[in-house]
């Protein structure tokens, strides 16, 4: 009876601690648009590869079509400023910014 209240108590805490550690809070996100001089799918490659990596960055949408860049981000990792200075540092021009409302 002992061995089995002892089963029954050590499947418990394991329940436990592992919906502690799964149930992980969601962090905010915010998302900003930029409308920029590219213009043909190499600007898309390079923004993309200087953009996509940096840290923070959850999503990343460019259009061609549209002209624009899309980041969703988390703003406790990354400051916005950094992606029009890195926009910049590419050789692109930040024409407009719009931020989506949450």
């Amino acid at each position: 009876m002992k061995k089995l209240a002892a089963i029954l108590i050590l499947t418990l805490l394991s329940v436990a601690a592992f919906s502690a550690f799964a149930a992980k809070p969601k962090q905010k996100t915010e998302t900003v648009t930029y409308a920029v001089n590219i213009h043909c799918q190499n600007c898309v490659n390079k923004l993309t590869d200087k953009l996509s990596f940096l840290k923070g960055v959850e999503d990343l949408k460019i259009s061609l079509k549209d002209k624009t860049v899309t980041i969703k981000y988390n703003p406790a990792k990354i400051q916005e400023k950094t992606f029009v200075e890195t926009i910049e540092k590419a050789g692109y021009t930040v024409m407009s910014r719009e931020k989506a409302d949450k």
